[in-house]
């Protein structure tokens, strides 16, 4: 077995520390208050655009984990039909799981998210190279009436 200067399994060390995906939504706008409740308002599965290319405005990615004491680095990345990665600088979240605690919340605000074709897209969220979870969401045409006075 090979071990490293300190004694411990070096394979081991290879090991991500476990970590668990129970909640992954995508909404209008979330927080996190001071006692650690995260409040989501506005959770959605769907949004309509008038023309394509379009920028999505605001939304938020809320995220609810089980893990080990300890950092953890995750990545956001939302991920269109065709597979194609939509976020040229996805966030780069570092979790702290305190000694005590086997839990932890993530709230990511996305700004401007660049929508370039219609149908079902997905957020996901991984450590390192393993994919903890995705929740979809649908991009949908509608077409927008113009109003106007008669002519």
């Amino acid at each position: 077995m090979s071990r490293t200067a300190w004694g411990g399994d070096i394979y081991s060390t290879m090991v991500d520390r476990r970590i668990e995906l129970h909640t992954l939504l995508l909404c209008d706008y979330a927080l996190t208050a001071q006692d650690g409740k995260i409040s989501a308002v506005g959770i959605f599965s769907q949004i309509n655009v008038g023309r394509l290319p379009a920028v999505h405005g605001r939304c938020f990615v809320v995220a609810v984990l089980e893990a080990e004491p300890g950092a953890h680095e995750l990545t956001l990345q939302v991920v269109s039909p065709k597979g194609i990665a939509i976020l040229e600088h996805p966030p780069q979240l570092r979790i702290d799981v305190p000694e005590n605690a086997t839990s932890a919340n993530i709230v990511a605000d996305l700004n401007g998210m660049r929508i370039e074709e219609l149908g079902r897209h997905r957020i996901e969220l991984r450590a390192g190279d393993r994919l903890l979870g995705s929740t979809p969401f649908t991009i949908y045409l509608v077409w927008q009436s113009q109003q106007g006075g008669n002519a």
